[in-house]
């Protein structure tokens, strides 16, 4: 596997070394509504620029660039549960200055300084909502909206994040497929105590899955919450998948939710496992990154794994959406 690891990243540094086009990045944070007496949503977009625009942590800088002309791809990034859009930094830039547009909610309810929602419907129906309000609002905006290529959608998404993507490319979840499980499952200890603790809350009971056909591929990154589906709730998914386990992850539990997944999709994703924890794919550990989400085994070399899944992710999304 070391050997392995070494080979990709030497052609991945190849790669970059010769990619003297590589794009500045800019970015902005823009408000976008949502339901009546929701709080609106904070959505940082970062594009391609004319010049930099962006700080070493990736955060917008104090002005903003002019976004780089053409009509680009947009990739969604739904965070992990209460984290933010930079807890995948390196993803994220990665992406852009190879040319595609990335924009990333700060989930309200669930994230750093918002925890309120996990386990409720605030989370599990909230955040594809939110995805969609957001494709919605930079497909109008003044800015943005001249510079997507509106055929040309994709998404990635972490844990809390891989569940609101699935919803997003028409998953539609059955939530009492989680007492179900609990009653005959022995290994997933995490989720079963939680949902013997009384399961999903519906906090708001007229709410329901959204989905959109816009979005033609997807990046999971450790799914959580995969019980709640099955080959009924996923018929609908036509999108292209990319599907990523941790194989020693004890937060999303395995088979519980990617090797499920991966057997009742109605197409075949494309799999990979890798070697490290549930938080194995946040990036290495900066200001926007708590400590406590950057201790790997001994062995694990976490920036070298990440830059070949960024360079596979990139690659997925040149064949899924085309490459420009």
């Amino acid at each position: 596997m070391q050997a392995l690891l070494a080979a990709a990243a030497l052609a991945f540094c190849l790669v970059v070394g010769t990619a003297a086009a590589q794009l500045p990045v800019g970015a902005r944070t823009v408000a976008v509504a949502d339901l009546p007496g929701e709080p609106a949503i904070p959505l940082t977009v970062w594009y391609p620029a004319m010049e930099n625009g962006v700080t070493e942590d990736g955060e917008p800088a104090a002005v903003a660039a002019a976004p780089a002309p053409g009509r680009h791809r947009l990739v969604m990034l739904s965070h992990g549960s209460g984290g933010v859009p930079l807890n995948h930094r390196d993803l994220i830039l990665h992406l852009v200055s190879s040319g595609i547009i990335v924009a990333a909610p700060l989930h309200p309810y669930d994230n750093a300084g918002d925890r309120s929602g996990p386990g409720t419907d605030l989370q599990l129906l909230g955040r594809p909502r939110h995805i969609v309000r957001s494709i919605d609002a930079l497909l109008a905006h003044p800015t943005f909206g001249p510079v997507i290529d509106a055929a040309r959608i994709g998404i990635v998404g972490y844990s809390a994040g891989g569940f609101a993507a699935l919803v997003v490319i028409g998953g539609e979840p059955n939530f009492a497929l989680g007492p179900a499980h609990c009653a005959q499952a022995e290994h997933d200890s995490g989720f079963c105590g939680w949902m013997r603790r009384g399961g999903i809350q519906r906090l708001r009971p007229d709410w329901t899955a959204t989905h959109d056909r816009r979005v033609r591929a997807a990046v999971l990154l450790a799914p959580a919450y995969g019980i709640f589906f099955d080959r009924k709730g996923l018929a609908d998914v036509a999108a292209a998948i990319r599907l990523y386990r941790a194989e020693a992850d004890d937060v999303v539990r395995h088979p519980f939710n990617e090797e499920r997944l991966r057997r009742v999709l109605p197409r075949p994703p494309e799999y990979a496992v890798v070697p490290g924890g549930h938080f194995v794919f946040v990036s290495p550990c900066r200001r926007s990154t708590p400590g406590g989400l950057c201790r790997d085994a001994s062995g694990i070399d976490r920036p070298r794994l990440l830059r070949r899944m960024n360079a596979e992710i990139l690659d997925f999304f040149d064949r899924s959406l085309g490459r420009d």
